[in-house]
This record gives C-alpha cells, structure tokens and sequence, in this order.
C-alpha cells in the first residue's frame, strides 16, 4: 500500500469542509459583532444622556432659590435646563443630542426642601434590529426600551 495515495485520499475526502464550517460559523460571528456593536450604541446614548442631564440639573442648581419655585421651574431657568439637555445649549437651537430626543422627554421636577431634580425618559431604538419577529407563534418582540434616570442636586444658593 502506498502511503502518499492514502494521505492524498484523505485530503480529497476533506476538501471543502473549511467552507461549510464558515458558512455555519459566519452568520453566528455576524450576530454576535453586530449584538456587541448595539450595546456599544446604548451605553453610549445612555452616558451622553446622562452627562446632558447633570449639565441641567446643575444649571437649574445654580439658579435656584429656595422658596421660590416658580423662577427655576416652570419659569425661565426650567425652559433653559430642558434646551440644556435635549441640545447642549440653553437657546434650544441645533439639533437633539440624541436621535429622537425632545423637550417632552425632559421633566423639571417639583423641588423637595433645597434640591432640584431633572428626570429624563428616552425612548432608545437600535440601529440594527427593531424587532424579533414571532412567526406567527407569539406577537413580535420590540428591542426598543425606555431609557430612565433622575438627576438630584442642591440648590447652590438660597432665597
């Protein structure tokens, strides 16, 4: 028996196997990047959500006067913090930090004794993936959630 034609078998009887095991393997190192990609993309709208609000709240801080709630929220210095947040100015000009956000996600709080609070509602989309489909079994599975957070600062100086 001739060892090269036993070896040369054995290649012919592989060939093609590298291409199946990618073809299995690909689409599952696709899903897994793209799944990482997205988390990437929320913790970052989150971060940026969460660094917009503090600059509010603190802008709200250093306006407030304690006994006088008015002034700060429902009044000028409110109308500023929400720009703050939503567009990085205190005009409201430009466009929304984040994509979808508004003014309407933006709630100046009623303030208890001598803090102010910001609490922002943030309807996060992916870029990728909106839904998992039911297939007719059960509804469709939306990806999308509610970004949640509340700010609370002490007012910095008082009435």
């Amino acid at each position: 028996m001739n060892i090269s034609a036993t070896v040369c078998d054995q290649r012919k009887k592989q060939s093609g196997v590298a291409i199946i095991e990618l073809t299995v393997a690909l689409p599952l190192l696709l899903l897994l990047f793209v799944g990482v990609a997205e988390m990437g993309r929320l913790l970052y709208d989150y971060n940026t959500l969460t660094k917009a609000q503090r600059n509010g709240v603190r802008h709200l801080a250093i306006h407030a006067e304690t006994g006088n709630t008015d002034i700060y929220v429902n009044g000028f210095y409110g109308t500023e913090a929400t720009n703050l947040v939503v567009y990085g100015n205190t005009v409201g000009t430009g466009a929304p930090l984040l994509e979808g956000f508004t003014v309407d996600d933006v709630t100046v709080d009623d303030p208890t004794a001598d803090e102010v609070r910001v609490t922002v509602a943030y309807d996060y989309t992916p870029m990728v993936f909106t839904a998992i489909p039911g297939f007719g079994l059960f509804d469709d599975i939306t990806l999308g959630m509610t970004l949640s957070s509340s700010v609370t600062m002490r007012a910095m100086r008082g009435g």
